[in-house]
Order: C-alpha cells, then sequence, then structure tokens
C-alpha cells in the first residue's frame, strides 16, 4: 500500500519540523526523529499510515543505509587503523553475537534460533549518532578513525551472520555451528564477489563518464543492484534485552582489544579508549531495518521485531543523549586553545580575503566610488595582514600544532592531486596505467600523513598506556 499525498506531506513537515527542533534543542537529529515518530504513532497523530513492507525495507532502506555509511567513510584513516578494525568486525563481531544471543536465550528464555538471530540484528551500530557526537566533543584522530572504521565494517559482518542465521531458523532447521558457519561462508565470499563485480562495472562506466549526474545515478544503482542481485541469489547483500547487548557489546571490546594488546602491542589501545567503544554501542535505523525485513515464517517473528525496537529506542535515546556527557568523563574532550585560536585567525583570514575578492569585482565593475573603495580596500588588506601574523606567531610558538596544521594542509593538497588526475584519467589526457601509478604514489603518502597524525594525536594516551 503506497503512502497518500496528504499522509507524505504531513510525514515531511513534521520531519522538517523535528529538524528544527533538535537544532534548537542541541539534541541528535536521529533521536528527536525517534521521540517524533514514536509520539505520531503513539498519539495517532497522522491516522491512516499504511505499515512498512518488510520487502521495501529490505530491499531497499538497507542498501541505501549501508551505501550511506561507506560513502562517506574516511579511507584513510580506516587504513591507518586496518588491524585494530579488523579485529572488532571479525572476531568481535562473532563474540558479540555470540555472547548477546546466549544472554537473550537464559534471560529471555528464547530458543537458541531466534536469540542468535537477534543478537546479530543488535550487533550492529549507529554511525550517524557516533559522527554527530564526534562533531560536538573533538576526540583523539586516531579512536574516531577506529569507532568509525568498526561501525562501518561490522554492520556488513553482522549482515552476514544475520543472512545466514535467518535462512537457518526460517527454513524450521535447529542451528549448529557448522549450518551457521557454511551459510555465513557462502554469504561472504559470494557477496564479495557481486559486490567487486558490481564495483568495476560501475567503475568503468564511471570513468567513462562526462556528466556528475550520471555519475551519481551509477554510484547509486550499483549500491542497489549489488545488494538485491546478491539477496536473489542468497548472498549477503526490553530492559533485559539491554542488558543482554551490553554484555554481549563488552565481551567483543575487551577480550580482543586484550589479545592486541598481547600478541601486537604497537596497536594496541588504551583502556579509556575501550570504554568509549562501548558506550557508544548505539543501535539505530539498521538494527530495526533487519528486524523489520525478518521473513514471515521467523520463529517469533513479532517479538523479535518488539524486542529490537524497544533496544533501539532506549539505546538511541539514553546514550545518544549520553555520549558527549561520556566522553567529557573519560577525559576525551580535547578543548585544544591553540587550535581553537587557530581556527579562528584561518576563519578571519579566509572572510577577509573573499570580502576583498567580491570588492575587487565591484571596483571593476564600477559600482564603487573611488574613495569608498579604498577605504574598505585599505580595512580588509588591514585585517589580512593581522591574521596572517596571528598565524604565523601561533605557528612559531607552538611548533608541533604548526606541524599539525602543515600536515592536514598537505593532505588536502594530495586530495587536489588525486582529483585533477582522477579528471585528467576520465578525459583521456593520461593513460589508465599512468594515471594508477600516480594514484597509488598518492594513497601511499596519504596512508603516511595519516599514521602520522593519528600517532600525535594518540601521543599522551599511548604514553599513560605504556605507563600503566
Amino acid at each position: 500500500m503506497l503512502l497518500e499525498v496528504p499522509i507524505l506531506i504531513g510525514l515531511m513537515v513534521a520531519a522538517i519540523a523535528l529538524a528544527i527542533a533538535a537544532k534548537r534543542a542541541s539534541v541528535p537529529y536521529n533521536v528527536a526523529l525517534v521521540l517524533g515518530g514514536l509520539l505520531i504513532s503513539v498519539g495517532h497523530l497522522l491516522p491512516g499510515v499504511p505499515p512498512l513492507n518488510p520487502q521495501v525495507v529490505f530491499l531497499i532502506c538497507l542498501p541505501l543505509l549501508l551505501f550511506e555509511g561507506g560513502i562517506t567513510a574516511d579511507l584513510n584513516g580506516i587504513r591507518a587503523n586496518a588491524i585494530p578494525i579488523g579485529l572488532l568486525s571479525s572476531l568481535g563481531m562473532v563474540l558479540a553475537i555470540g555472547a548477546t544471543g546466549a544472554a537473550l536465550h537464559f534471560m529471555l528464555h528464547l530458543a537458541w534460533g531466534p536469540a542468535l538471530l537477534l543478537g546479530s540484528i543488535l550487533a550492529v551500530t549507529d554511525t550517524v549518532s557516533i559522527l554527530y557526537a564526534f562533531r560536538r566533543a573533538p576526540v583523539p584522530g586516531r579512536l574516531a578513525g577506529i569507532i568509525q572504521g568498526e561501525s562501518l565494517f561490522n554492520d556488513g559482518t553482522a549482515l552476514v551472520a544475520y543472512t545466514a542465521i535467518a535462512a537457518v531458523v526460517a527454513g524450521g532447521q535447529t542451528p549448529t555451528l557448522g549450518s551457521i558457519g557454511g551459510h555465513m561462508l557462502l554469504a561472504s565470499v559470494g557477496g564479495a564477489a557481486v559486490g567487486l563485480a558490481m564495483g568495476l562495472l560501475g567503475g568503468f562506466i564511471i570513468r567513462r563518464a562526462e556528466d556528475p549526474l550520471a555519475e551519481i545515478m551509477v554510484t547509486t544503482a550499483v549500491a542497489l543492484a549489488s545488494y538485491v542481485l546478491a539477496e536473489e541469489v542468497h548472498l549477503s547483500g526490553a530492559i533485559f534485552a539491554v542488558v543482554a547487548v551490553v554484555l554481549g557489546r563488552a565481551v567483543a571490546i575487551y577480550l580482543p582489544f586484550l589479545l592486541l594488546k598481547l600478541f601486537k602491542p604497537a596497536e594496541s589501545i588504551p583502556l579509556r579508549w575501550q570504554h568509549v567503544f562501548l558506550v557508544g554501542n548505539i543501535k539505530g535505523a539498521l538494527s530495526i531495518g533487519l528486524a523489520l525485513g525478518l521473513p514471515e515464517n521467523t520463529p517469533a517473528r513479532e517479538q523479535l521485531v518488539a524486542i529490537a525496537f524497544g533496544v533501539t529506542l532506549v539505546s538511541m535515546v539514553g546514550q545518544g543523549l549520553a555520549l558527549t556527557g561520556a566522553l567529557k568523563w573519560l577525559g576525551l574532550f580535547q578543548q585544544d586553545k591553540v587550535a581553537l585560536e587557530m581556527a579562528g585567525q584561518r576563519g578571519k583570514l579566509i572572510a577577509s580575503r573573499a570580502a576583498h575578492v567580491e570588492l575587487e569585482t565591484l571596483h571593476t565593475q564600477g559600482l564603487l566610488p573611488r574613495a569608498a573603495y579604498e577605504h574598505l580596500r585599505s580595512e580588509y588588506q588591514v585585517n589580512i595582514a593581522r591574521a596572517e601574523r596571528e598565524l604565523r606567531r601561533i605557528s612559531e610558538q607552538h611548533l608541533a600544532e604548526g606541524a599539525k596544521d602543515l600536515l592536514s594542509m598537505r593532505r588536502r593538497l594530495i586530495d587536489a592531486e588525486r582529483t585533477a588526475l582522477q579528471g585528467a584519467r576520465r578525459n583521456g589526457l593520461i593513460p589508465e596505467a599512468t594515471a594508477e601509478e600516480m594514484l597509488a604514489h598518492l594513497d601511499a603518502r596519504m596512508l603516511d600523513l595519516e599514521k602520522v597524525l593519528h600517532g600525535g594525536s594518540a601521543s599522551k594516551d599511548s604514553k599513560e598506556h605504556g605507563a600503566t
């Protein structure tokens, strides 16, 4: 059943109103949407809204949610922290699903199949809430990179486990390690093959497309097509329950990081950083989408959906609102006065130069009298000179911050080089092989910069961790 136009308009108006209210109240937008949706549903403020079709959720909403997380990911930060991210998204996710499922089995007396299935649904993390909290509370760069990378990759791991367990449970089979493992292996290898093939095809088309709109359409089509194709061939494309999720997450975080400390000390993570992975384990739209996408013949489906909704509500509202405070309590809320001062002077410099350029344009077009032009030009030149002088002073007095700022500028310049090379390759100005070689060199330079930047931001915690 399709949404009628008045209902659709009503939902859009409600979303806009919630966005404005969330901004004024300094509340995360996604939290406001959850509370607003709950109010609309309970109060029947928009009667006539049809129930969501599980197939629509599973084949349209989920691919877009996963794609949004991937397209906004910081690939250089992920590569710089590949070892801890890989450990958390593999061993950590297996431990999380197993421990959460076991806790749900014993606490809520769910059968093992539905319990493990619900564990996979509740193992994913809402990346949007984490990014919002990190924008408000800047944390060490390496910590932010690991959490963002882990929240991205654990979605894929949890979805593979979800698909495998759901196939076993919905088929009426008793879940065993062999049956679930076989489905997960098939879903992982097959899904990766489908995704790689569709990605190569999309890249081939994009490199030969001249229209930016066509590139966007191809990218979106590839994301949806790869997911749907994988699903077609069966590949991967409540307070007690909250306690179970927390216990499962704790096992999935502290045990892998303990192993990392024992076998790879150079990549170890400070203990107070590890607490952030537990506090920041916020559930969101992906968990709800997975619950709604359960096959109709899944045992205890209504109970699983209800628990998933309850846990998501408690997690998103409670943890979403408390995450910033928890970061402050853990001492990870970085208020670098030097960095803030540099940012302020840089903002003045950017604004003054932009105004100066516009002033020259107005003068060239004869829209300003000579006297007014000279007065304003002198004023903006003074502002530009003052900002430049302050930036030099700060960099000379705080060498570490100046070096970090220089590294950040180098990263932007490398991004500019990459964009230019990609454009030249697309337009046939340089051969494909030459472009690939030069882009690989840029990637290596960027990876070195990311390691330096993340290492510098983590130096204090690394020293503290080494002392303990």
